[in-house]
């Protein structure tokens, strides 16, 4: 057992393993061995085999540790309902609660998910049968924002870093601030999100090394919440997540030694996951690819509408509205000295065969 927990230490896993069933074949009834065992494979996402020797150890000897270890294995496998049993056990048994808590959040939040009915997806409005001006494009009439995030499996993070600072982005669309609470810890992040579809997306960042949490904040803009980590010792992470107290390169981000994220200031590229890769320059091609992509029949008309309506001034935008919804979407004009004093509703003409009637 000494030789696997000093394998274990130096992260070298397949030979904790090795060590920890070797003490398993001298005694079969020791349940610590089964217990970090099953750490071990949870280390190389062996999550089958954590289960099975986490049930192991339990049977043995219910701990809190091996309790937990089953839930996380459990929960990584998808198996959330046992996962949930496994850690509300380890609250059982342990009474120490804040992280056992917070698995146990997450294991509601994905049952949750897994019973809500499929959100509908609606239909796109049909484009009007008949136009008083050929020229004008008869889309909806005001541009679609990008639909609200709903589904939290969807939601993915980045990161980059600085020597002093670690920003994650958590790429939510249209999330309003009051259904954001972001809770930093000296080696924790937690964020949770209410979403508009009623489930909620957990998630606890387990940290490569501390941070100042009293320094640390976030923002919720249109496409994402955006937290600015304080880093407790200047350096490079090579990872984001972590025990926590993992070793900080000082010096790392660049060739000189660790300085202040002034002389970082000069250099435009930014560090995604330890790389140095200049991001800057990907999310140009990417933007300018995006503007290159051509669209076709009627997503093309939605488009052009957008464009123009995004450059406009506000009484454009006001007679594109009224032009476009008091003619029942015969009409698109940007001319609000024209549309002013015109009564469309009065002025409709109907394809022949068809007349106008109004619902409601």
């Amino acid at each position: 057992m000494e030789f696997g927990n000093a394998a274990f230490v130096d992260e070298e896993y397949e030979t904790a393993i090795s060590h920890y069933s070797k003490a398993i074949a001298a005694n079969p009834e020791d349940a610590d061995a089964f217990s970090k065992r099953a750490a071990a494979h949870l280390r190389l996402k062996r999550y089958t085999e954590a289960v099975s020797d986490a049930t192991l150890s339990v049977k043995l000897l219910a701990t809190p540790k091996a309790f937990q270890r089953k839930g996380q294995a459990s929960f990584a496998l998808g198996e959330y309902e046992a996962a949930r049993a496994a850690f509300a056990k380890a609250l059982e048994l342990s009474g120490d609660g804040r992280e056992l808590k917070r698995w146990m959040r997450k294991c509601d939040a994905e049952i949750a998910l897994e019973k809500a009915p499929p959100t509908p997806v609606p239909l796109a409005p049909a484009p009007p049968s008949t136009t008083a001006n050929p020229a004008a494009p008869a889309p909806s009439a005001a541009p679609a924002a990008p639909a609200p995030t709903s589904d939290p499996s969807k939601i993915r993070h980045e990161w980059y870093q600085t020597q002093s600072e670690v920003v994650v982005s958590v790429l939510a669309r249209n999330v309003s601030p009051e259904r954001v609470q972001v809770d930093f810890h000296e080696a924790e992040v937690d964020v949770s999100i209410k979403l508009e579809s009623g489930a909620e997306y957990i998630h606890t960042f387990s940290l490569f090394h501390k941070i100042v949490p009293d320094q640390s904040k976030y923002s919720v803009g249109a496409s994402k919440i955006e937290l600015k980590l304080k880093k407790h010792t200047m350096g490079k992470w090579e990872t984001l997540e972590g025990s926590g107290d993992a070793e900080v390169i000082a010096g790392a981000l660049n060739a000189e030694p660790a300085v202040a994220d002034e002389a970082l200031k000069p250099a435009s590229k930014k560090v995604y996951s330890g790389s140095s890769k200049d991001w800057d320059a990907v999310e140009s091609k990417l933007k300018k690819e995006e503007e290159d992509e051509k669209p076709e029949g009627e997503e093309a008309l939605n488009k052009l509408f957008r464009d123009i309506y995004g450059r406009s001034d506000e009484t454009t935008r006001r007679a594109m509205n009224k032009s476009f919804q008091t003619s029942g979407g015969t009409v698109l004009s940007t001319n609000w000295k024209e549309v002013a004093e015109k009564d469309y509703e009065k002025d409709r003409s109907a394809p022949d065969g068809q007349e106008w009637k109004k619902w409601g």
